[in-house]
């Protein structure tokens, strides 16, 4: 909550956290006309790209994107990747697209390495949704759990138990009933004590890093 004294770039941000969109959407369009800002820019972006609080407009948000990842925003750097990867808003590039989720990657931004990894060899493939899922990323842990199943099932169980434990990701749980109904009560209950123990280390990792 910001007071009467709060500028126009804080009062876009907060209207965009309560999803108040249309209001989010003119107050930041007003104050980056006065003062560009790369976080401002990014979340004015994603309004563009999702098309709330207005039209969508796929070109100005990869706009908006390109120029919060040309200073560094992670996340404006895995937007702008998606819209250079898909063509969308912006002339398709693939290798521009590579290095903007290779940067938001290496600043720690998880959505970023799950993306990365879908461009990688068997080997990086896995070791980017390894590392975002130990940041606790359960979009990274379906992943992850994907590309285990072919040859090690119990593994492939144990990170989807450990999404739900952390983040109760009903697709997680989904995946996780399914795949249980073909493993047997010993697979299952290893897969449970495992899952487990991961969510525990990235609670812990998680507290050490505050």
């Amino acid at each position: 909550m910001f007071g009467l004294g709060a500028s126009k770039l804080d009062r876009g941000l907060d209207a965009f956290e309560k999803g108040e969109w249309k209001r989010a959407r003119r107050t930041l369009e007003d104050a980056l006309m006065d003062d560009e800002n790369a976080n401002g820019f990014y979340h004015l972006g994603v309004l563009y790209w999702r098309g709330l609080g207005g039209d969508r407009d796929k070109r100005a948000a990869a706009d908006c994107f390109a120029r919060a990842a040309d200073v560094g925003h992670a996340g404006a750097q895995t937007a702008y990747g998606i819209a250079l990867r898909s063509g969308a808003g912006v002339e398709k590039d693939i290798e521009a697209a590579r290095a903007n989720f290779r940067a938001a990657a290496g600043a720690g931004d998880c959505e970023a390495m799950v993306q990365i990894a879908t461009m990688c060899e068997p080997d990086e493939h896995r070791r980017w949704l390894l590392r975002a899922s130990e940041l606790g990323y359960a979009p990274a842990m379906r992943h992850l759990s994907d590309a285990l199943m072919r040859y090690d099932p119990i593994e492939a169980l144990s990170w989807l138990y450990a999404a739900v434990a952390l983040s109760a990701d009903e697709a997680a749980r989904k995946r996780a009933g399914a795949l249980a109904r073909e493993m047997s009560a010993a697979e299952i209950d290893a897969a449970q004590k495992a899952g487990r123990q991961y969510a525990k280390d990235i609670q812990q990792r998680a507290r050490e890093r505050r």
